[in-house]
């Protein structure tokens, strides 16, 4: 049987509460603000999170297990308030690190499995970035050692 939308609600403000998180971070319940802040609905068998903005449907995932959507909501709510605390650092790596910190630090305080679920997403986010950092490195190596091959044969083509 499925929790109420009133329970789910109870359930996402008890732990919005624990880490402090900004109403601007819960999504709203039952019906969309249509601002791009998320929604959940339930209906007879699923419960879903939708996105909607000026009338239109950005996103939806739909979930049968209740804490899938909890940890779904609290991960985002966790993001959002990272990305405030360290928002204001300009070096990207050092804003990485601190945001993967801060967003384990806020979703700890509700539960361990979760944060252990949060660094491995993280995990995964870093490896990808650091393969497209190394194609990008790669790209720019390549750039450069054509650049230098066109600048030498245009003076060894120049008349004397």
């Amino acid at each position: 049987m499925l929790l109420t939308l009133l329970q789910v609600e109870g359930k996402i403000r008890e732990f919005a509460a624990i880490i402090y998180a900004p109403e601007e971070f819960i999504p709203t319940f039952g019906s969309s603000n249509q601002t791009g802040l998320p929604h959940i609905e339930i209906d007879d068998r699923f419960y879903s999170l939708i996105v909607c903005e000026n009338g239109k449907e950005l996103t939806r995932e739909t979930f049968d297990d209740p804490d899938e959507l909890l940890f779904k909501v609290l991960h985002d709510i966790s993001f959002s308030m990272a990305c405030d605390r360290v928002f204001k650092d300009t070096n990207y790596q050092s804003f990485k690190e601190r945001f993967f910190q801060a967003q384990k630090n806020i979703i700890s305080k509700i539960a361990l499995e979760y944060m252990d679920k949060v660094k491995i997403k993280q995990e995964k986010l870093s490896t990808q970035d650091n393969k497209a950092l190394s194609e990008s490195r790669k790209n720019i190596l390549l750039k450069s050692k054509l650049n230098k091959t066109a600048k030498k044969s245009k003076l060894s083509s120049r008349p004397e």
